[in-house]
């Protein structure tokens, strides 16, 4: 990762929970979503509908043409209009059911590519700060799964709401004209089906979101034992974590099997409505049909109406299970997006002013920075009275730092493990919310809307760089996209990575296991150290590999991290002395204060923490017989 963080800000105490989004308040965002794109929607739900109106005409015509063929002794040539017309709305329901279907499908393509951008997008301007708190697993199963179930929801459910709201009610008027008492048996016990449906949809949605809930940690536990499998069995763990994910997929089959049975008593219920009240029409008109009260061509529409007024009943209740599949995972992805618009509510990060340069000017952003060789000069960062501290922890990581970041220089954090070095590069990087205290980049206080514009001069290079799947070329790429081949060979050698890198087969088009699996440590530290020259970054923060390196390795990556302090503001989390030699500037934290600053020599010659580091130092290197 080359470039990570955002503007520090002052902590928000109601944004380390979820914000919670109830069912209602789903169904009315989607439907806010769809009104912003009606066409599609509205298309598919006009289809439908039509193909359901449509069936006053087919049971009309098809019940006077076999009126006329079996009881008035017509021939096919005086029942050739009725049987004409008779196909041509059996093809027009036909085309309409198709075009219904076709419209829900690009409805529900067009609402889930743009939520799950939207979700993605929220996620990314949220930041490491909240994906961290968040279990990988979890977090990919809302994005892909979650936002994938809202596509039935879109497709199937609601066009058949709007259906169920038109077409039965012209059904029953219909009959209603014909033969008022078959008209009152339909308006009688139409009703009964959604009150069913109201009944057991409160049984099926806490159903369907255990269901998802189950889903999502199923997912993360997955995602978890196939990421640390090595160590797993290194620990000789894993068939303990075998038998724990079984549990979960368990529970989540038990889960799944609840909403199933929900989902069959519910549609039970409905089919079992649904013959009652066609029954009780047949009975009706066949007993007024056997003693005269009723002409054979209206009892016999009145028959076939009947199944055609209750089917769109019953495909809702065959899309209710998806529809309440969908609010659940959607409630979860809507809570993801209030927290990212309560977040950064005012400003976006990507449209803030750009933070001030030291020239005054507006630097450009990463895509149109200036190659390695030309850049502004390195601003002057300080961090002043910060106070910060982890979620769900009591005590402060961080209590009233101050400190300055040396321009085109080397600023070095030492202290024991714990004393607050790392937290104070979360909070330069934006991975870490103060609670108070301020951020000056040459002199002017970063706020929330200097975002976009300070990741743009920012670049990480971690104890553990992340690499993708892919090439040489486009993990180096992700620094700058536009940069030109030239101007990442240039970044390369800056990093001194250019010559292991045209040893890989195919060079800079190598492709690269996933995280870098095919490349040593050194090796992938100094193609993040590329990344931060090809990014042209002014301020860098590095977490010094502490692992042993061979003698040439480390020779490149010390001349690689000088010439990075040489161009840009370096912060550095030292773990070796050698590393702290080199410092322009060296800040000593203890229990997440500063306690002592200044060169190696004065720090060095005064009684205080650093000494004690540096004797401890020197102790373990002669134990060990380490130079």
């Amino acid at each position: 990762m080359s470039a990570a963080g955002g503007a520090a800000r002052v902590g928000d105490p109601a944004g380390e929970a979820d914000v919670a989004v109830g069912p209602a308040e789903a169904r009315r965002e989607l439907l806010t979503r769809l009104r912003r794109r009606p066409g599609w929607t509205a298309l598919a739900a006009t289809a439908l509908t039509a193909s359901g109106v449509a069936a006053i005409p087919q049971a009309t015509l098809l019940a006077g043409a076999l009126d006329g063929a079996f009881l008035r002794g017509r021939d096919l040539a005086t029942l050739s209009v009725p049987l004409v017309l008779l196909l041509a709305v059996v093809a027009l329901r036909a085309v309409a059911e198709g075009a219904g279907a076709h419209a829900g499908a690009r409805a529900a393509s067009e609402v889930t590519t743009a939520l799950r951008a939207e979700l993605t997008e929220g996620l990314l301007a949220l930041g490491p700060a909240y994906l961290e708190r968040r279990r990988t697993g979890e977090l990919g199963n809302d994005v892909l799964e979650g936002t994938e179930r809202v596509g039935p929801v879109v497709a199937r459910f609601l066009p058949q709401v709007i259906v169920c709201a038109v077409a039965p009610v012209a059904v029953a008027l219909f009959v209603l004209s014909l033969d008022p008492l078959s008209g009152m048996i339909l308006l009688l016990t139409g009703p009964l089906i959604p009150l069913f449906m109201w009944l057991l949809g409160g049984l099926a949605e806490k159903r369907a979101e255990r269901q998802w809930r189950a889903l999502g940690l199923l997912s993360a536990q997955a995602l978890d034992a196939l990421k640390g499998l090595e160590t797993l069995r290194l620990f000789g763990r894993a068939r303990e974590h075998e038998r724990a994910l079984a549990r979960v997929g368990e529970r989540y089959r038990r889960t799944t099997m609840d909403v199933l049975r929900a989902a069959f008593l519910s549609g039970f219920a409905l089919e079992l409505l649904a013959m009652l009240g066609t029954a009780m029409v047949a009975v009706s008109v066949g007993l007024r049909l056997a003693t005269g009260g009723i002409a054979f061509q209206v009892a016999l529409t009145a028959l076939l109406l009947a199944p055609e007024f209750y089917l769109p009943f019953r495909r809702l209740g065959a899309h209710h299970h998806a529809g309440m599949e969908g609010v659940a995972a959607l409630r979860d992805v809507l809570g993801h997006l209030r927290r990212a618009a309560a977040t950064h509510r005012g400003a976006r990060s990507d449209d803030g002013p750009p933070a001030p340069s030291s020239s005054g000017e507006p630097r450009p952003d990463a895509a149109g920075a200036a190659g390695p060789g030309s850049r502004t000069p390195a601003p002057r960062v300080r961090l002043v009275d910060i106070w910060a501290r982890y979620p769900g922890r009591e005590e402060p990581a961080l209590r009233g730092v101050s400190l300055e970041l040396a321009a085109g220089g080397m600023t070095a954090l030492v202290g024991p493990s714990g004393a607050g070095k790392s937290s104070v590069a979360r909070v330069l990087i934006g991975t870490l919310e103060p609670e108070c205290g301020r951020i000056l980049v040459d002199g002017a206080v970063l706020e929330p809307a200097h975002g976009g514009a300070w990741r743009a001069r920012l670049a990480l290079v971690p104890q553990q760089p992340h690499l993708f799947a892919g090439s040489v070329l486009a993990n180096l790429r992700l620094a700058r996209p536009g940069a030109s081949i030239d101007e990442v060979v240039a970044a390369a050698r800056l990093a001194e990575a250019d010559g292991f890198i045209r040893r890989l087969p195919g060079g800079y088009a190598a492709p690269l296991g996933e995280d870098g699996a095919d490349l040593s440590g050194g090796e992938r530290h100094r193609l993040a150290i590329a990344r931060a020259f090809l990014g042209d970054a002014d301020v860098v923060v590095l977490d010094e590999m502490s692992a042993y390196l061979d003698a040439a390795t480390e020779a490149a990556l010390t001349r690689a991290v000088r010439r990075l302090a040489a161009r840009s503001a370096l912060l550095v989390i030292a773990h070796r002395l050698e590393t702290v030699r080199r410092a322009r500037h060296i800040v000593v934290m203890h229990h997440g204060e500063v306690v002592q600053e200044g060169t190696y020599a004065t720090l060095l010659a005064s009684p205080g923490a650093f000494a004690d580091l540096a004797g401890r130092a020197r102790a373990q290197c002669a134990a060990t017989g380490a130079p």
